[in-house]
């Protein structure tokens, strides 16, 4: 498990640490006192320190992007809880049902999720969820559980959730298209091409590029061929950027729109053999 850098005074006696050794540390700035029973090494994770600082946990999407899961919106902002106490000065963030007891300085996936369940729009919420499953942290069962307690509208999200999703940009695209009756097959398999991440129509291929995919030359040649033998094949791509999806989506999403209207997605009447 990644090492937060925060550990609390059980944690330091446990691993041989007395009452003066840490305050040596404390003094040589090896170690810093956060607050009562928590401290952190000089290596700490700047988000963890934070939550902790303010008398809580990392907790709800903070949470879930340090332990790898796709969450869209500012990284910047740090979501904490405050434990099992009522929290009563709208600092911390909070889950449907009874506040849960603290057990590290970054809380496990199941308690993050259901915090933030309180935090993100129903897409954002999708869009987690569809991470969490294609990272087989969670199979769409154990979410359904997980979420046991949250209102019923909040646990029918989860029948828009498609764990194939490779990426964040990619169920939101999916999701946004669909809520415009637009038909989507996801993670479709073209002979010759490869699998793509979203082909709507017949033919209209759509790849997002995620923030942090795509890049290097090898990946970007590849890509390149795929989309020449896609077009050979007479489909019609579009490689959409984490930009065109998340900063500039009224755009992209009329160009889509007008492909459509068009019906430049579906097969010309002499290729409807396909």
């Amino acid at each position: 498990m990644r090492d937060t850098g925060v550990v609390t005074w059980g944690e330091l006696i446990a691993h041989g640490e007395t009452q003066a050794s840490v305050r040596r540390a404390v003094a040589d700035e090896t170690l810093v006192r956060l607050r009562r029973g928590w401290y952190a090494r000089s290596d700490a994770d700047a988000r963890v320190v934070e939550a902790v600082r303010r008398g809580g946990v990392l907790s709800c999407v903070s949470a879930l992007r340090y332990r790898g899961i796709w969450v869209p919106g500012r990284s910047d902002d740090v979501h904490a809880r405050a434990g099992t106490s009522r929290d009563r000065t709208g600092r911390f963030c909070s889950q449907h049902g009874r506040p849960e007891s603290v057990t590290g300085p970054v809380d496990e996936i199941p308690i993050a999720l259901r915090h933030a369940a309180r935090c993100l729009d129903a897409e954002g919420l999708v869009v987690v969820c569809d991470s969490i499953v294609n990272r087989k942290h969670f199979t769409p069962d154990d979410l359904a559980s997980i979420l046991g307690d949250t209102p019923v509208a909040v646990r029918a999200l989860l029948g828009r959730c498609d764990g194939s999703a490779q990426s964040g940009t990619e169920s939101m695209v999916r999701l946004r298209l669909r809520a415009r009756n637009i038909p989507v097959r996801t993670q479709v398999v073209i002979p010759r091409v490869g699998i793509v991440d979203m082909v709507v129509g017949d033919r209209l291929i759509i790849e997002t590029d995620g923030e942090r995919y795509h890049s290097g030359l090898e990946r970007y040649t590849e890509d390149r061929r795929r989309d020449r033998e896609a077009a050979r094949l007479g489909y019609i791509t579009l490689r959409l950027t984490y930009a065109d999806v998340v900063e500039l989506w009224e755009r992209t999403e009329e160009i889509i729109l007008e492909i459509v209207r068009r019906r430049r997605h579906r097969w010309p009447r002499h290729n409807q053999h396909r």
